[in-house]
């Protein structure tokens, strides 16, 4: 008989590690240079930010105060001794399983996100929250609610964004949810909840519902949760049964999904263009770049280039002869270039065409990108892409042959367009 802790990690890895978050999971991370032991189920690691996760499968036979002892209790314990093993004094060596060991960036990590899944199913009740011996937040998600996340917010921003809104929210307030339906409350079950309310803190809220539901209050509030969750009372009683159904039928949120799909071009350009045929250990340091920053975009800002890229192709699909197309557009500091080749056109020459593109774009804007994204494609969307990671100031008779060769070609500041922010729901 399997383990069913083991299936438990499985179950995470598997979810997370085929998902947006491949680049920055860390599943089962040892303490390569250490004792070798297991520091928890799953690292994940994007830029400064840091999530550590332990993952439970423990069987829920019925007794709540059983079932969170044997799963909440020992998992925020294991968490509290991750972060002292990966925070200590000590240099940390970890593994990611497409890549070479590598030190455990300990210094450059701003904010430590701590989270706790139960995959036992059956639950009628549970605590929202926790706090590790110490005062560290801890998130607590059961099965559904998890993979409810990891559906909808399926980029790293967007799932970090609710990570962090939810702390800052429920933070020193002991929250209970229920996400079972009413009559699925036995009198076991009522008598077990009863005795749990006498724990409850000073601050407390009670949540009738599920984590999808309280999902849909985030989305309607414009990425917020209720605002009357930040009021004065000490105790609160939310009501939100069903809320996720009627949310998903609702025509503006149809219209949502439906003017999201555009934007997985950039999910599926990552998957086919820079991972095919790759695992990451064979990723030269230009793709993994170029993936990184992709996938670092948010939705809706996937949304916002992917449709200016298919209205930038509309516009030249058409053309001939020796005719060179381009748009560019800044996102919080990483340009994103797009230009436009023809079948007229050698290799030679688009190379050329698209280091000119890159380099007027920074002169144009004053080096306002950080670094920069190029996609090239033609007709046929065969594309060609590049990416610099750390743009630097030309110098300045650098400059000046570039204006002249770029003035000559007369496309200096032709076709170059602003980025503009989207409404969350269309009209």
């Amino acid at each position: 008989m399997e383990d069913k802790g083991k299936l438990g990690e499985e179950f995470v890895n598997e979810l997370a590690y085929s998902s947006f978050l491949k680049f920055w999971c860390y599943p089962g991370p040892r303490f390569e240079n250490g004792n070798k032991k297991e520091i928890c189920d799953l690292l994940i690691i994007f830029n400064s930010i840091l999530i550590v996760v332990s993952v439970k499968n423990y069987e829920f036979k019925g007794n709540h105060f059983r079932y969170f002892n044997n799963t909440i209790e020992k998992a925020v314990k294991q968490i509290y001794g991750a972060c002292r093993v990966l925070f200590g004094s000590s240099e940390v060596q970890i593994k990611h399983p497409d890549k070479e060991i590598e030190i455990f960036p300990k210094d450059q990590i701003k904010k430590v996100f701590r989270i706790v899944i139960n995959l036992g199913e059956g639950v009628k009740f549970y605590p929202f929250n926790q706090t590790t011996k110490n005062d560290d937040y801890v998130t607590l998600f059961d099965k559904k609610s998890f993979e409810a996340i990891i559906d909808e917010l399926d980029t790293i921003p967007d799932f970090i964004d609710y990570l962090e809104k939810r702390e800052k929210l429920f933070k020193g307030k002991t929250t209970i949810i229920l996400p079972g339906d009413e009559f699925d409350f036995p009198v076991e079950t009522q008598q077990e909840f009863s005795k749990f309310g006498e724990t409850l803190g000073k601050k407390n809220i009670l949540i009738s519902g599920t984590e999808k539901d309280l999902l849909s209050h985030f989305f309607k509030n414009q990425r917020n949760f209720p605002e009357i969750l930040n009021g004065d009372s000490d105790s609160y009683y939310l009501q939100i049964d069903g809320d996720w159904e009627s949310f998903a039928a609702n025509q503006k949120v149809l219209k949502k999904t439906q003017a999201d799909k555009v934007s997985y071009f950039i999910d599926e350009f990552v998957k086919n263009e820079l991972l095919k045929d790759n695992l990451l250990k064979n990723l030269n340091p230009m793709r993994e770049g170029l993936a990184k920053a992709l996938l670092s975009f948010d939705r809706l800002t996937r949304r916002t280039i992917a449709k200016s890229y298919f209205d930038f192709y509309d516009l030249y699909k058409d053309i001939a002869g020796l005719n060179f197309g381009r748009r560019f557009a800044d996102y919080d500091g990483i340009g994103v270039l797009f230009t436009f080749y023809t079948k007229q056109m050698d290799l030679e020459m688009v190379n050329t065409l698209n280091n000119l593109a890159v380099e007027s774009s920074n002169l144009y804007t004053d080096y306002k990108s950080k670094s920069m994204i190029l996609i090239s494609s033609n007709r046929e969307h065969r594309f060609l892409f590049a990416y610099v990671d750390k743009l630097e100031k030309y110098p300045d008779s650098l400059e000046i042959e570039i204006r002249k060769d770029v003035e000559l070609m007369g496309w200096f500041t032709k076709h170059t367009v602003v980025h503009t922010s989207e409404q969350e729901f269309p009209d």
